[in-house]
């Protein structure tokens, strides 16, 4: 009996890691093609605000240029370090170590999620002074709310559908690496 539950474990064990291997790959190339994205985005709207102070744009507008350019910069660290620390992943390490840094890493709340607050938060001042400019009001600070609760709105459509993918694609990796981390220390 004992024997079964180990072969039993072990084919468990051999799927979970295929499981992680595979989304561990594609959140690598995922991380890595969105830090090249920011890292061009950035430079782009720092150009953009140079130019238009240049050409004597609104300067309403050019500071929403800047924050756009930081609010990009800070993603682009964000995958970055999201990036190595999917370059850093080792399988051959204790299975019991493996397991309990699968469900760390595929954990929804980390302090990772919380610092995209900053790169949001930029973006959102980006956006609201940038796009303003097209709400026909005459009071700036009415066209400024409009923007910032229409991309507040977008912020949690955004939210929900990565926490469906989340839920989907991650969260039964990490239940199946707490499951069988139970069972191993059992």
């Amino acid at each position: 009996m004992e024997t079964n539950q180990n072969i039993k474990s072990n084919i468990d064990l051999d799927q979970l890691v295929k499981g992680l291997e595979k989304e561990d790959s594609h959140n690598l190339k995922l991380t890595r093609n969105f830090t090249i994205l920011m890292w061009v985005l950035a430079p782009f709207y720092l150009v953009l605000a140079i130019l238009g102070i240049i050409i004597d744009n609104p300067p309403i507008e050019q500071i929403g240029f800047i924050f756009f350019s930081l609010g990009f910069l800070a993603f682009g660290f964000l995958f970055k370090s999201l990036n190595l620390d999917y370059k850093s992943i080792d399988y051959g390490i204790s299975t019991i170590e493996m397991l309990r840094n699968a469900a760390k890493r595929y954990k929804l709340w980390q302090l990772k999620s919380y610092l995209i607050i900053i790169p949001v938060g930029l973006i959102s001042v980006a956006a609201s002074l940038t796009i303003q400019k097209g709400i026909p009001h005459p009071d700036l600070t009415i066209r400024l709310m409009i923007v910032f609760t229409g991309y507040v709105l977008i912020m949690i459509v955004a939210f929900f559908i990565g926490y469906l993918i989340w839920r989907k694609r991650q969260k039964p990796l990490r239940d199946k690496a707490l499951q069988l981390l139970a069972e191993i220390e059992k």
